[in-house]
């Protein structure tokens, strides 16, 4: 059963490599296989979602991206920033609606109004 998770400490992937100050690592685990993970940083105006390898599946994107962005509001953050290296055909099939900085502006807004989200 695939499970979406932050990395924790006794993690050993080796197709990752966390570092102090190089940014959080959320996971998409199956049965102890890594099948996707995204690499983000948070200030505390905004989170960056700064790479996300989801193994060529546009649901594991949408699931780490919406995973951090559901843990970021939770905290009161309600901006993020997606890197240049995100594909904007994975935004779009999870239906993020970014600006012209490729900001989201209110991720609360998008978590509680995305029809995608209220799907389930």
């Amino acid at each position: 059963m695939l499970k979406m998770r932050p990395y924790q400490e006794g993690d050993s992937f080796p197709e990752i490599s966390p570092q102090p100050g190089k940014g959080l690592y959320f996971l998409a685990v199956d049965e102890g296989k890594l099948m996707g993970w995204c690499r983000w940083r948070l200030t505390p105006a905004e989170v960056r979602i700064e790479e996300v390898e989801d193994g060529g599946d546009p649901q594991v994107f949408d699931g780490l991206v919406r995973g951090i962005l559901s843990i970021v509001c939770d905290q009161g953050i309600d901006r993020a920033v997606f890197s240049e290296k995100i594909r904007p055909d994975r935004l779009a099939t999870s239906l993020i609606s970014v600006d012209r900085d490729n900001a989201l502006k209110s991720i609360d807004y998008f978590l509680n109004n995305c029809k995608k989200c209220k799907m389930f």
